[in-house]
Formats: structure tokens, sequence, C-alpha cells
């Protein structure tokens, strides 16, 4: 045998800060495991979100927190509802038609210790049954001995449960026993399990003992207690045997028998799916000797096999992988690793722009050890492996090898439905990493993702990576309207577009969006098309990029010819202030009957008059700077650009109105008024400028010094008098003049 790897140099892969002590904690009680969750990563996408490869394909029973899943420190923890559900199995077996079943679960997960003293008493004919059993089928059963015990048993359970924890207090900040169980209990399960003469109420009693034993620290005796009653655990319960040897594991590892404790660890792993996630978290050698002397206390190949799967699954799934294969290459550990490491390379990759190196590389280990064991005679599931190895191979881009490795696992697992979707699922990848700009290429994918089956559990990546790698092709060569609607950003991705004039900012472009949107003739097209933009809502940013720049007449045509999007906007965007309040605006004129059309097509009427000349034109271009400021983030009615990809806080085309309303008027309140929202536009656009605004408005506002002059030479008008009373900012600036 070759020298054991150093654990040391496992570590190949950031684990993303997760910290996880060897701290064995064990609160199983008869109800449940009571494990304390350890904290997953908030506000990251989840590992469903990222992979593309659905490890249920395995098909193999395991329990999930053995997926790969860097969010989660816990390897998804013990499952609590295997423990109930392994409990109501193991006594209904015993019980068989003595007692109802929800009856029995009455007792089982509900009675009291009180209550469980009276149903004991009741049984023996001392006493009563306690209120709300008076009709339960225990008293109508003819096997009340076999009952009796039972709750025997469950009274035991309860009056250990609440020592069964090293916790001060519990869920509810209720605080636990700090004392160790008493004496009394362990004496009683050790009776109970000498006078039993059922091996099910023996077993029940042994774990028992193993648990009080445990949570008194008692793991001199805990230790001793399971290897002397090694045969009495093992059965009739599959479930309480590993629970048992669980608890071993606890007390080996504080007792200082690391070696052991970590092997018996494995065991656990890999023999009971419910505790495996807990096993992973808790086995750590902590130094190099441990690992080497775990290794030297397995007795054979498949124990040394179980240890290393656990290394895998904790810390490296290519080492591991590699030394079980040189201990049985048929080994049924090697496929979760794979299937591990290949989540493990997909979240290295960077979606929609082909993976970075080092993922190329963890693709290329993981396709290399799949490939193998596919060609390795007797090995656990070559058809897995084909698949592993196809979707590596997919990631690269390699086509040809996906199609042919794919074939083959298809072959082995006919009328299989997963491996179907995902085989789908994975030679759309390949197709879209390795895009050919043909029709043939176009209509083979569409078919490909029409085909995959809607429940398939990574559909939603494989579709994002699949539209984004098309999305930089199609933008790469030019194709923005395509590009955009595949993937909403593409055509003003800054690596993908081309120098020049910002898409969303062109009509043109807008334009062949919408004629885009108008193909669906063919399966791509119609793919092109799914999820994506509504020609409504395009023929909206269209209107909506005419009014932003300035050609109110072609906003208001598109409004009223097209089905552009229109809504009542819940405000008046006409209305102006001295000083701006939003919130007001939008309470004081929430009825307002003002929608994107109508307010196109009052700037385009506005606009009209505005082109001439005396007082009437002054009030239209007046109007005109209240609206376009109105709808930029100063404004009340940014809620017209909401939404789309013309919201904006420049405020420069507003000033310009204020300005010609200024010089065309001879109405010096006109003036004022004119003047002083000009102010207003300055301030934005020096707010815009600085780069401060809209989220980090600066301490101190900046001086429009282009129009609050002009505004101070107005001050015998009332409107002047106005500003200087509610205006803070232009007061404290008149305030500082000569």
């Amino acid at each position: 045998m070759s020298p054991p790897r150093s654990i040391r140099s496992f570590a190949r892969f950031a684990r993303l800060g997760l910290a996880l002590a060897f701290v064995v904690v064990i609160a199983i009680g008869l109800r449940g495991d009571r494990r304390a969750e350890a904290c997953g990563g908030g506000g990251f996408a989840t590992i469903e979100e990222l992979t593309t490869f659905d490890p249920t394909v395995m098909g193999a029973p395991t329990w999930d927190g053995l997926y790969y899943d860097p969010f989660n420190a816990g390897f998804g923890g013990p499952c609590a509802e295997c423990a109930q559900k392994a409990m109501l199995a193991d006594w209904r077996g015993y019980l068989k038609d003595a007692v109802t079943e929800a009856d029995w679960q009455q007792v089982l997960l509900k009675a009291t210790e009180a209550e469980l003293a009276a149903l004991a008493g009741a049984l023996a004919g001392r006493g009563a049954p306690p209120a709300g059993y008076e009709r339960s089928s225990l008293w109508k059963s003819a096997a009340r001995d076999r009952i009796a015990a039972a709750v025997a048993v469950v009274s035991l359970a309860r009056r250990i449960e609440p020592y069964a924890t090293f916790e001060a207090y519990d869920a509810r900040g209720n605080p636990r026993p700090t004392r160790p169980p008493p004496a009394a209990l362990l004496a009683e399960a050790l009776a109970g399990q000498k006078a039993a003469k059922d091996p099910f109420l023996a077993q029940r009693y042994a774990f028992l003992a193993m648990r009080v034993l445990f949570y008194k620290r008692d793991w001199t005796g805990a230790i001793a207690h399971f290897d002397k009653n090694v045969r009495v655990l093992a059965g009739p319960s599959a479930d309480l045997p590993w629970r048992a040897r669980y608890y071993l594991a606890g007390a080996l590892a504080h007792d200082q028998q690391r070696a052991r404790a970590n092997l018996e660890l494995a065991r656990v792993h890999a023999g009971y799916p419910p505790l495996s996630g807990a096993a992973v978290q808790d086995f750590q050698p902590q130094e190099e000797a441990d690992w080497r002397a775990t290794l030297k206390f397995a007795r054979d190949a498949q124990e040394r096999a179980m240890l290393w799967r656990l290394v895998g699954v904790k810390q490296d799934g290519i080492v591991a992988a590699r030394e079980i294969v040189k201990l049985d290459p048929r080994s049924t550990l090697i496929p979760l690793l794979l299937v591990r490491e290949l989540a493990r390379a997909e979240t290295g990759g960077q979606a929609g722009g082909g993976a970075s190196a080092p993922s190329r590389k963890a693709f290329a280990l993981v396709e290399q050890l799949a490939a193998a064991q596919a060609a390795t005679p007797g090995a656990d599931r070559p058809w897995l492996m084909e698949l592993v190895a196809a979707h590596a191979a997919a990631k690269r881009g390699d086509v040809a090898l996906t199609r042919a490795r794919l074939q083959r696992a298809a072959v082995a697992r006919p009328g299989d439905a997963r491996v179907t979707a995902q085989a789908k699922a994975t030679l759309a990848l390949a197709l879209a990493l390795d895009w050919k700009m043909n029709p043939a290429a176009e209509q083979e994918l569409a078919r490909t993702m029409a085909e995959i089956d809607p429940t398939f559990g990574r559909l939603p990546p494989v579709r994002g990576e699949v539209r984004s790698a098309l999305a930089a092709a199609y933008a790469k060569a030019g194709k923005l309207a395509i590009a955009e609607l595949l993937r909403p950003g593409a055509a003003t991705d800054p690596s993908l577009a081309r120098p020049g004039k910002p898409a969303w900012q062109d009509p043109a472009f807008i334009k062949d969006m919408i004629a885009q949107a108008g193909r669906s003739s063919n399966a791509f097209e119609r793919f092109v098309l799914a999820g994506s933009y509504q020609r409504p809502a395009l023929e909206q940013e269209l209107a909506l990029r005419y009014l932003v720049d300035g050609d109110f007449a072609s906003a208001a045509q598109t409004f009223q010819t097209t089905k552009a999007t229109s809504v009542k906007l819940g405000t008046d965007p006409f209305v102006i202030h001295i000083v701006d309040c939003h919130d007001c605006d939008h309470a004081a004129y929430a009825g307002a009957p003002w929608t994107h059309a109508s307010f196109a097509a009052r700037l385009a009427e506005l606009e009209r008059t505005a082109r001439g000349n005396g007082e009437p034109a002054a009030a239209a271009a007046l109007a005109i700077g209240n609206a376009l400021y109105n709808i930029t983030y100063y404004g009340n009615a940014r809620v017209v650009l909401a939404d789309t990809h013309h919201a904006t806080s420049d405020t420069r085309d507003a000033e310009r109105w204020y300005k010609r309303a200024y010089d065309l008027s001879k109405d010096r309140e006109l003036k004022t008024r004119a003047a002083y929202l000009a102010s207003k536009a300055e301030l934005g656009r020096l707010l815009d400028a600085s780069g401060d605004m809209p989220w980090n408005p600066p301490a101190k506002l900046p001086i429009p010094r282009t129009w609050f002059p002009v505004v101070r030479k107005l001050s015998d008008t009332r409107y002047y008098r106005e500003v200087l009373r509610e205006c803070g900012h232009f007061r404290d600036w008149v305030g500082g003049r000569p």
C-alpha cells in the first residue's frame, strides 16, 4: 500500500470561510435529534442556482447534506424527520395491531412524565387513565403486558430527555438542568435491559443507558457499555445501532481516542445516510499523526475507503477518489465524490462567459477520473460516470465527446427520466459553450432545451447559462437585439458591447428589439423570446426614448399607434414646488388622470406652443421644464421612467426649457419662477456631475452660480419672497451676499 497522503495537502479549493470545529455535542432524544445547526451564508445564491448537474440523478439513497454545498457549514446536519420516522416504524413493528397508530403517537410524542406515570399505573390496575386517554385503544388491547412494557421504556426516555444536552438553555430560552442525569436513571436503564426478554426492549434500554452515560460525561463508561453490548444494540431496530455508534464516536473523541473516533464516524458516514452529514461535520483529524493512526486503525481496505470518502466530502474529493480507486476501483463510495467535485468545479466557473482557468483544470480532473471509472469493469454506476464525464466535457465545450458519452449513458439507462433530463441539459450546455452561429445549430439547441423535463431540478441555471453564453456570442457578432433578448443587459455589457452610443439610448436598437420580438416562426426564435421582453414594454421603451431625447411628437405618436404600455402615473407631472416633495405629490394627486400616453401627448402639444413667441410660449416652455424636471430622480414623476432603461437624474433639458421661458417672458413674476426653477435644475446638474447622486448626497449642497444671481436680481417680486421664505439653501446664499 502506498504511504498515506498528508491531510494538510487536501484543500485545493477555498472553503468560503467555513470553519468546522471538531465538537461532538450529540442530543439524540427519543423524539428526534436536536443538534444545533451551523450558520450558512446569508444573501448568497444557492447551490441549486449555481450548478447545472442535478445530483439526485445518482438515484442512490443519501442524505441531501452530502451533496456539495459551500453555503452550508453543517453538510446538511442530521435528518431530524428520519429519526422520528424510524422510531415510529420501530414501534409499529413491535406493537403491531395492539394499539392504533394515532393512540400510540399520542403516548410516544405528546404524553408528559406525569401522564406516562398515570398510564403505567392504569395498565397495572392501579388507578384510572389520565384525562384525555379514557377512550384510547390502550385499554381495549389483549396485549396489555406488551403495551405496559412499551410505556415503561417511553417513560424512562422522557425522564432522561431533559438531561440529553450540553446546552444551558432550550430553544425558548428556558434554563436546562445543569447537573448530569441522576444515577437512578442509569440504574433503571441497565435493569430494564437485563430484565427484558424481548430483543426490541433490550436494545432500547441499552440505547437509553448509552445516552445517560454520554450525558454524564462518563466517556470511558459509554465506550465500555457500547463494546460490551454491541450485539444487544445491533437489532432489531436498524436505526438505533447507528445512533449508538454516533454516541460512541463522541465519547471516543472526548476521551482523546481520536483514531478510533474518526473510524467510527467514517462507519456512520458510509453506513447510515440520516447521520452522514453530521458525521462529516464532526470528522476532523487535528494532527497528521491522528490521520495516520486512523488509517492504521482501519481493519481492511473497505474501512480505509470509508475514511477517504469522509476526507473527500470534508476537504478534497479528487485526492480521496484517487486513494479509493487504489484500494478498490469498484467501490460504491467513488460516485458521490465525483458528483460533488463536478459541482465544486461549476461554482468556480463564470456563467455565460465560459469557465475560468482554474475551473477548466477542475473539470479536466473530474472528467479524467469519471471516464476511467466508466471504463472500469464492474465499477459502480458506470452510466453515472459517463454522465459526469460528459458534463465536464460539455463545460469545456467539447460537443463531440459530450454526445458520445451521453449516448452511452442513455443506452445504459433506458426510460430513466432523470438521466434523460440531465443528458438534454448537458448537451444544451455543450452546444451553447461551443456555439456555431448557423440555423442548424440554432434549431438543435432550441429543440434540446424544449425537451428538458420542466421538473428537472437544475433547469433554471441551465437555461440561464445557455442564454448567457449565446447572448455573449450574439453581442460580439453585433446582433445586439438577439443578445439583449437572450440576456437582459448583454447589449450594454462593457465586456461585450462595441464602443459607441449605449444601445438603449439608440432608437434604432429599440426598433430592432421590437422587430425581433415579433418573430416566432421557428423554435429558436421562440426560445429567444421565452421569458424575455414583451413587445408592449419595448414599444414603451421606444416612446420614452423619444421623450427623453426631446422628440415629444414621436413619443406621442408611438403611444397612439402601438400597444405601448401606458398606465396611470399616480401623480401630476406638471405640478412644481419651491421645495420638492415626491411623496406629498403622489398622495395629493393619486387620482390624477395622467398616463404615459397622455403625458407624452401633452408635451407634444406644449412644444408646439413653446416654439412660438410671447407669454403663451413662455408659459408652455415653463410647463415643459416642470415636466422634464419631474421625470428625473429629483422630481415628483420619476415613475414615468421607472422600470425602464431611461431613468435619469439629468436635469439639463429641464434647465434649457426654463431658460427659454425666462428669455421669452416679459412678466417679472414668471421670469422669477423660471429663474428659480432653472436654479433647481442647475443644482441637479451639479449634483449629477459630482457623481454623488442619487444615492450619496453631499453633506453641503453646491451653489447654482448661474441662476441664483439671476433670481437675486428679481427681489422685488412676490415669488422671490416665497422662495426666500421656503428655500433655506437660497436664503443662506442671499444672507452671505454683500
